[in-house]
């Protein structure tokens, strides 16, 4: 069975973030009391809009054959035409 991969790493792979705001979400994670999800926080924090959360969620969760490969956009297009069909 194949390792999870973390969020963060795979926004940076999709160029939604940088790897310094992925520290500064788990820093702001480590400092909040109410314990919160990565994308959330980040959101939150003004660094992620709610579509590169859904983009990253779809390529750790390996929805579909060669997610890992494609761009955010490409992703966001192909959960639309699934979703309109």
């Amino acid at each position: 069975m194949q390792e999870r991969r973390q969020i963060g790493e795979i926004l940076v792979q999709l160029k939604a973030m940088s790897r310094s705001d992925v520290d500064r979400v788990l820093e702001a994670m480590q400092q909040r009391r109410r314990r919160q999800k990565f994308g959330q926080t980040a959101q939150d924090m003004g660094l992620l809009d709610e579509e590169h959360i859904f983009a990253a969620l779809a390529v750790q969760m390996n929805l579909f054959p060669g997610v890992e490969r494609l761009s955010t956009n490409q992703i966001l297009d192909y959960l639309q035409t699934v979703e309109a069909g």
